[in-house]
């Protein structure tokens, strides 16, 4: 416990060193990522001169999220057994090799390969860097850091564009490549001075057999607990509302309302605005409700209570939003509701993770966040295509609605979910620091 007092020795969540160097790497992956979605389209068009690059950008997509949900699970089995540190660094060494040869594709097929490549091995970098938060800032802090990490992820949604433009334009295309590949240099450095928990050979030796039991085991630690089944159900209804606004609202933009790109962007910062005013918000209103608790056992019931009211009130919330968009409502309206819609999915996503930090200790995290990863991007990776072809058949407006029932119904479902006998609460000590 001597490490652990060591590593969370700070008062405060920005007083944590070892927190400032993660959110930082995060903050500039996380940058050079979205450069790259941006510069990706533009590539596609310019390799294939328009004639299917949105058949090239819907296939590269499909085979990222392939390529997480193959994956990210054997990669939690190894998170559990080998420095959590050393998979971060080299996953950002071998992202940057990749990414650097980007500028140098000449066939759609290699296009395929190298996005399928670099994001098997991202497969191995989230789960792990999110299971290291809670390790790295403590129980206390760790809603807080999460409210960050959402900001940071709807911050990047909105400045990434603008860099891309900015890069394309000064430099050309192929520098959008080499600066994402720079940022995962500059995040291994990072990553390279933070102190990080380890406890060398806390589980067995794998085996053939030993691996391919362990590649469900993260998956029975999020169904063991009544309140972690319940936030993945309700991730179901995350997923749906997201994909409707990522998928069918430039449709509802430009066929219902009649308004072009510059509404359209300005819908689509408004779900990132919304989901980081409620980030923050939800972050010094829990932290205000826990501060009172006495003990750890005090602290994880007020947390539980938190959390399961955000989960219903954000997949309540999203159904609310959805439900009426057959009426086709104006864009000041929709607008106000596409903000409530990023407000709906923060409610889902940072309870989760909260959540999930709770009912695991540090030997088993890795293959629970791997897990939580695999599952959550499945169901965004049916949502898409469903989102996508109900909107091309019967219309965004009626699409919207369609996906607001489901998320009323999954909603109810998680409540009824949520029943049943809590797991107690265990910690476990963690070891030396590397």
């Amino acid at each position: 416990m001597a490490v652990e007092r060591e590593i969370n020795s700070s008062p405060t969540l920005w007083g944590n060193r070892n927190f400032r160097l993660l959110f930082s790497a995060q903050i500039i992956s996380l940058l050079g990522s979205g450069v790259t979605t941006v510069g990706l389209a533009l590539f596609a068009y310019q390799l294939t001169r328009g004639a299917s690059a949105t058949a090239v950008i819907g296939n590269a997509l499909t085979l990222r999220i392939l390529a997480f949900l193959l994956f990210s699970q054997p990669a939690g089995v190894i998170a559990d057994r080998v420095s959590k540190k050393r998979i971060l660094i080299a996953a950002d060494v071998i992202r940057f090799v990749l990414l650097a040869l980007f500028p140098f594709i000449t066939s759609v097929w290699q296009i395929y390969v190298l996005i399928f490549a670099i994001n098997a091995v991202t497969a191995f970098f989230t789960p792990t860097f999110e299971s290291s938060v809670p390790e790295v800032v403590g129980g206390e802090h760790y809603v807080k850091a999460l409210s960050l990490s959402r900001v940071a992820t709807d911050v990047e949604a909105v400045a990434a564009p603008a860099l891309a433009g900015l890069l394309v334009a000064l430099l050309g295309l192929r520098w959008v490549f080499w600066f994402d590949a720079f940022t995962y240099m500059v995040s291994a450095s990072l990553v390279g001075g933070t102190l990080m928990p380890y406890v060398k050979g806390k589980l067995p030796k794998i085996s053939l057999q030993s691996f391919l039991t362990e590649l469900t085991t993260g998956t029975c630690i999020l169904l063991r607990e009544p309140s972690l089944r319940q936030a993945l159900t309700l991730s179901i209804a995350e997923a749906t509302a997201g994909a409707a606004a990522i998928v069918a609202t430039v449709s509802y933009v430009r066929d219902v309302l009649g308004r072009g790109e510059t509404t359209f962007a300005f819908v689509m910062a408004g779900v990132g605005l919304g989901s980081s005013l409620t980030a923050i918000a939800l972050g010094r209103a829990t932290g205000r409700y826990e501060k009172g608790a006495r003990d750890r056992s005090i602290l994880h019931g007020r947390r539980h209570q938190w959390a399961s009211r955000a989960l219903l009130g954000g997949g309540l919330l999203l159904g609310l939003v959805l439900l009426p968009d057959i009426l086709k409502p104006s864009l000041l309206i929709f607008s106000f509701l596409w903000m409530l819609n990023g407000s709906g999915q923060a409610l889902i996503a940072m309870p989760s993770s909260t959540l999930l930090a709770e009912h695991t200790i540090e030997g088993e995290r890795g293959r629970a966040y791997a897990a939580h990863f695999a599952l959550t991007h499945l169901f965004w990776l049916v949502s898409y295509p469903a989102i996508g072809h109900a909107s091309a058949k019967w219309g965004s407006p009626s699409t919207f609605t369609g996906a607001g029932l489901i998320c009323v119904l999954v909603t109810v479902l998680a409540m009824l979910l949520g029943y049943g006998k809590r797991e107690a609460h265990t910690h476990q000590a963690v070891g030396h620091m590397i």
